[in-house]
């Protein structure tokens, strides 16, 4: 079972989140937008998108929005659309703090999604001109 499978028994053993469904094509934020929550994928697949760049493809056990919430005042980096029916679990602020105080995994595994997202688009930098 992958790491990142556990992030959804995790939300779900500290307290009710709220669950989010959408249809293939359904955009869940876009770039810009205000943040106020991440999510783990339940069920599907999502695009997390600039532009019509599309820079991952996140599935079961997966999540998005983890750098706004992190960034608390800075808007949403990217746009995520659904690429097929997905069901997603909603962690606002508070939750995600709670999570993190109370559940080291959580946040090691919230921390390696940013982590290997960053090394990919180093590599993509690499090959693209430098300032």
């Amino acid at each position: 079972m992958s790491e990142d499978i556990v992030l959804d028994d995790l939300a779900d053993a500290w307290g009710h989140s709220e669950t989010v469904d959408l249809k293939a094509g359904d955009v869940l934020f876009r770039e810009g937008d205000d943040a106020n929550a991440m999510y783990i994928v339940k069920s599907g697949s999502l695009r997390i998108l600039s532009g019509s760049t599309v820079y991952e493809t996140v599935r079961a056990g997966g999540i998005v929005g983890e750098m706004a919430i992190i960034d608390e005042d800075l808007p949403r980096s990217a746009t995520v659309i659904a690429g097929t029916y997905a069901e997603l679990l909603e962690i606002d602020m508070e939750k995600f703090l709670r999570l993190v105080e109370h559940s080291p995994n959580f946040a090691l595994s919230v921390m390696r999604t940013i982590t290997r997202r960053l090394r990919v688009m180093n590599r993509r930098y690499q090959g693209g001109v430098r300032a």
